[in-house]
C-alpha cells in the first residue's frame, strides 16, 4: 500500500506538466544540445518499390531506435520541463524530481544506431515474408540544430506458399500430422509469414498433447523451406530427427495421487505420508480438510485415460476457480514397468488461509457539500464445511454531515449495513447439470441482508432482504446469475413534519415511501470479451431481469381493483416487471486512443397491487458514473425541474435512457486523459399531477435529453484508478422548447456560472 500511495502521489503531479511547460514554453529546445551534435526528431520510412501503409510503417517506426523526445500535440513537454530548470545542487528534492524524472533530457542524433535500427527493420521484413530485403539508412539535416533519419526500403518480392509437405511415413506423430492437414493454419496462396508457422507447430503441439503425446514440444517440428520458385515457397514439415523416443509414443494415465494440504518447505515429509484410497484417487491429508466430493467435481483426469493437455488444463482452473486453494501443481512420472506408457500423477494442492477478517476506513465527499465516513468489517471463511462453501460476512457503519453551501433537507444521515453471503460450488438440489468442459463450477448462493438508514430531519428507514439461487459461468465471456427467491421488506418510520409535507407534495416519492413486501425473482445475463487483447473492438453487455408478485398472486385473496389489497403480515406486496439493458464498447484506434462508448436503457411497470415501483427499483441518473454535468438524482423525470430539485436530489423514473462517449488518451503510462459526452433522462411512464412534464409522451424523447460534456484525468497505478471529471451541461431539459442548448450561456470567467454549472466528479476506476 505504501508503494502504491507513493507511485500515486509521483504519477499525480504529471497532470500538472503540461501546464508548467507551457509557462516555459520560450526555453529553446535545443539549450542542453552539446557543440556538433543535433536534436533528433525521429525516424521516417520510405520507399520507391512499395507503397507503404499506415500499419507498415507504424511497425517499422515501433523498431527505429531511440525514440524521440515525448510530445503531446507537437510539443515537447517533457523536454521543455528538463530544459527550463537549472541542474540542482543536490540529488533530491523536488526541483531534482522535476528536471530528472518529469522531465526529459534531449535524445541526441550521435545517440542513434541506424545500423541496428536497418538490421531490426530487414529481420521484421524477412519476418512477413520479404525472404531478400535491403533496408538502408541516412541522416537528413534540418538545419543546424535538428536532425532526423530516413531509412529507405527495398523489401523485394514477398513469397506466398506453394506447396506443403507432409512427411511419407503414415505411423505414430506422421500419422497425426497428416490427419490434421485439414485443420492447418497454413494454405497455399498465403504469404509467408514466421509467426504463422510458429503457430501452427503450437496447433500441432496441442493437438499430439491431446492425444497422449505428453513429452512432445513444438521446437521438435521443423519446416524446411525451398524458395527457389520466383516469389513462391514449397514448405516441407517434418519431425526432427533428435527427437526422443519417448516423445514419439502416446501415453496413458497411471494412478493420480492429490496431496490436499501441500507446502513447499514440507516437501519430502508430505511425499512420504499414506494416503485414503477413494474411488478415483489417492488423497493424502492426515487433516481431511476437503471432503472428496469437492476433488470429484473439479477433478477431469482419471485413472487409465489417455493424457490430454486440454484435460490437465481444466483440472488446473476448476480447482484454482473454487476460490479455496492458493496454488495448484501437477506433476507426471513414467512407470518403468508398466506393458502400456503410463504416467503416475500427482496433484499438489495449498490450501488458501481458510480466514480472514479485514477492516476498511473509507471517507467520502459528495457534490452537494457533505462529507462523511464509513467503517466496514469483513470476515470470509472459504472452506466452511470441507466442502469448499465460502462464507462472507459484511457490518458497516457510516456517517454523511453537511459542511457548508445550502441547507439541505437533512444536515446528517446514519447507515448500518449487514449482509451474509453464503455459497456452495454445485447446484442444490442437484439438477443434473451437466459442466462439460466448463472451468467455472455453478455455485448455489443464500444471501440475507439487512440496512438501516436514518435522516433524523425526515425518517428512519429499515430494510430486510433475503435472496437464494444460482451463480453460473459459461466460459470466460458469459456469467448467468439467477435469484429464485428475492425477497425484500421496506418499512419507514419516524415520518417527520418536514418530509410529510414532502411526500404530500409529491404523490410518486410517497407511494414509493409506502410499507412494501417484494417478493419476485432476478436474473442478470452478462456478457463480456473486454479481456481480448489482440482485438480492435470489444464489448459488453448486461441484461437485467426481475419482477415481483407474480407468484404471491396465486396463493393471496383480494380485490384484484384495489391498489394494496393484498398484503402480507399487513404489509402490500408490490407488484412489478423491470428490465434494464446496459451495452458498452471500445474501439482501439491506436496504441493511444481508446474510444468507449455505452447505452443504457431501462423500463419498469407497477400494476395489480402496486400504484408505482418501490423507489428502490426505480431509476435514476446523473453523478460521477452516469451524466457527469448533472448531480446525482437532481435530473428529471422528463422536463420536469424546481428549484428544490438540487436541494432534495430525490428524483426518480420508471424509464430511462442514457448514451455515453468517451475518447481516452494515454498521456503516459500512468497518466490518462478522456474527453466525453454523455446525453439521456429518465421518465414516467405517464405525467404525475404534482410532476408536469414527468411522462414520457410520444415526440418527447429525444428534445427532452440532458446533455453534458467535458474532460477527465485519470492516474491508472494498475491495482486503483482515479478519476477526476471536470463536466459542465450542455442541454437543459426543462428549459422551454428551442432554447435547451445552453452554449450561449458558457462564462468560464462567471464565479456564478462556474459555482451552478462545472462539477468535479471524483471516483474509483473508470466510468464504464
Amino acid at each position: 500500500m505504501n508503494a502504491l500511495i507513493k507511485n500515486i502521489s509521483r504519477i499525480s503531479v504529471q497532470a500538472v506538466i503540461l501546464a508548467i511547460t507551457i509557462t516555459f514554453s520560450s526555453c529553446k529546445l535545443t539549450r542542453y544540445v552539446p557543440a556538433g551534435d543535433k536534436l533528433f526528431t525521429g525516424s521516417e520510412f520510405v520507399s520507391d518499390s512499395i507503397k507503404l501503409n499506415k500499419k507498415f510503417r507504424q511497425e517499422l517506426e515501433k523498431i527505429a531506435r531511440p525514440k524521440p523526445n515525448a510530445s503531446f500535440l507537437g510539443i515537447r513537454y517533457r523536454l521543455m520541463l528538463y530544459n527550463a530548470i537549472k541542474p540542482p545542487k543536490k540529488q533530491k528534492g523536488l526541483l531534482y524530481k522535476m528536471k530528472y524524472k518529469w522531465g526529459e533530457a534531449p535524445v541526441l542524433l550521435s545517440q542513434t544506431r541506424p545500423r541496428l535500427t536497418e538490421q531490426r527493420s530487414g529481420d521484421y521484413l524477412f519476418s512477413i515474408g520479404y525472404l531478400r530485403p535491403e533496408v538502408t539508412g541516412q541522416v537528413i539535416e534540418k538545419d543546424s540544430l535538428h536532425a532526423s533519419l530516413r531509412f529507405k526500403v527495398n523489401p523485394g518480392v514477398r513469397y506466398t506458399i506453394r506447396n506443403i509437405v507432409y512427411p511419407e511415413d503414415s505411423t505414430g506423430v506422421h500419422a497425426w500430422l497428416k490427419r490434421s492437414k485439414a485443420k492447418s493454419l497454413l494454405r497455399p496462396g498465403q504469404f509467408m509469414v514466421l509467426n504463422n508457422l510458429s503457430q501452427e507447430r503450437e496447433r500441432i503441439d496441442d493437438l499430439l498433447k491431446n492425444n497422449g503425446y505428453y513429452f512432445f514440444t513444438p521446437d521438435m517440428l521443423l519446416f524446411r523451406v525451398d524458395s527457389l520458385h520466383d516469389g513462391k515457397a514449397d514448405l516441407y514439415l517434418t519431425v526432427k530427427n533428435t527427437a526422443p523416443r519417448q516423445a514419439l509414443k502416446p501415453w496413458w494415465l497411471g494412478e493420480i495421487t492429490i496431496y490436499g494440504n501441500y507446502r513447499q518447505r514440507r516437501d519430502s515429509v508430505i511425499q512420504q505420508q499414506q494416503g485414503k484410497k477413494g474411488r478415483y484417487y489417492t488423497v493424502v491429508d492426515a487433516q481431511e480438510r476437503y471432503r472428496t466430493s469437492v476433488f470429484e467435481d473439479a477433478i477431469v483426469i482419471k485413472e487409465n485415460q489417455i493424457y490430454r493437455k486440454d484435460l490437465h488444463t481444466l483440472t488446473i482452473e476448476r480447482l484454482m476457480n473454487l476460490q479455496t486453494f492458493s496454488f495448484v501443481r501437477t506433476g507426471y512420472f513414467p512407470v518403468d514397468d508398466s506393458i502400456k506408457p503410463k504416467l503416475n500423477t500427482r496433484l499438489y494442492i495449498t490450501p488458501a488461509r481458510k480466514q480472514s477478517l479485514r477492516f476498511e476506513i473509507a471517507g467520502n465527499t459528495k457534490s452537494n457539500n457533505f462529507i462523511g465516513s464509513e467503517l466496514t468489517v469483513n470476515y470470509k471463511n472459504v472452506n466452511l464445511l470441507k466442502g469448499a462453501e465460502i462464507l462472507e460476512a459484511r457490518i458497516s457503519g457510516g456517517f454523511d454531515v453537511q459542511v457548508g453551501g445550502k441547507d439541505q433537507l437533512s444536515s446528517t444521515a446514519y447507515t448500518v449495513t449487514g449482509e451474509i453471503k453464503y455459497s456452495v460450488p454445485r447446484f442444490i438440489p442437484r439438477l443434473g447439470f451437466k459442466t462439460g468442459r466448463n472451468p467455472y463450477l455453478p455455485r448455489t448462493v443464500f444471501n440475507p441482508l439487512i440496512n438501516y438508514i436514518k435522516r433524523p430531519d425526515l425518517y428512519t428507514l429499515r430494510s430486510l432482504g433475503f435472496s437464494a439461487g444460482y451463480n453460473w459461468k459459461q466460459g470466460k465471456m458469459i456469467e448467468h446469475t439467477l435469484r429464485l427467491i428475492n425477497l425484500n421488506s421496506i418499512y419507514p418510520t419516524d415520518i417527520t413534519p418536514k418530509f410529510d409535507s414532502m411526500l404530500q407534495e409529491d404523490v410518486t416519492l410517497k407511494a414509493a415511501f409506502e410499507k412494501q413486501l417484494i417478493i419476485g425473482s432476478r436474473y442478470l445475463f452478462q456478457y463480456n470479451n473486454t479481456f481480448l487483447a489482440n482485438r480492435k473492438f470489444t464489448y459488453a453487455a448486461d441484461v437485467n431481469f426481475s419482477s415481483s408478485g407474480n407468484l404471491a398472486n396465486l396463493f393471496i385473496r383480494a380485490n384484484p381493483d384495489t391498489p394494496q389489497a393484498k398484503k402480507i403480515a399487513n404489509i402490500p406486496v408490490s407488484q412489478f416487471l423491470r428490465m434494464q439493458v446496459d451495452l458498452r464498447g471500445y474501439w482501439k484506434l491506436s496504441s493511444l486512443f481508446l474510444w468507449a462508448n455505452r447505452v443504457i436503457g431501462g423500463y419498469a411497470w407497477a400494476y395489480g397491487n402496486s400504484i408505482t415501483v418501490p423507489y428502490s427499483e426505480q431509476f435514476f441518473i446523473g453523478g460521477s458514473s452516469s451524466i457527469r454535468a448533472f448531480r446525482t438524482r437532481t435530473l428529471g423525470p422528463g422536463s420536469y425541474h424546481t428549484d428544490q430539485t438540487v436541494y432534495q436530489a430525490n428524483e426518480s423514473g420508471e424509464i430511462k435512457f442514457e448514451m455515453n462517449s468517451e475518447l481516452r488518451y494515454n498521456m503516459s503510462k500512468y497518466l490518462k486523459i478522456a474527453f466525453f459526452v454523455d446525453a439521456g433522462n429518465i421518465w414516467l411512464r405517464k405525467d404525475a399531477p404534482d410532476k408536469p412534464g414527468s411522462g414520457l409522451n410520444a415526440g418527447d424523447f429525444f428534445t427532452e435529453f440532458a446533455v453534458g460534456s467535458g474532460i477527465g484525468f485519470r492516474i491508472d497505478a494498475s491495482v486503483l484508478v482515479l478519476r477526476f471529471d471536470f463536466a459542465m451541461p450542455l442541454r437543459k431539459p426543462w428549459y422551454p422548447e428551442g432554447n435547451r442548448w445552453v452554449f450561449k450561456e458558457i462564462n468560464f470567467g462567471s464565479k456564478e456560472w462556474r459555482k451552478e454549472n462545472l462539477l468535479l466528479n471524483i471516483g474509483i476506476g473508470y466510468p464504464f
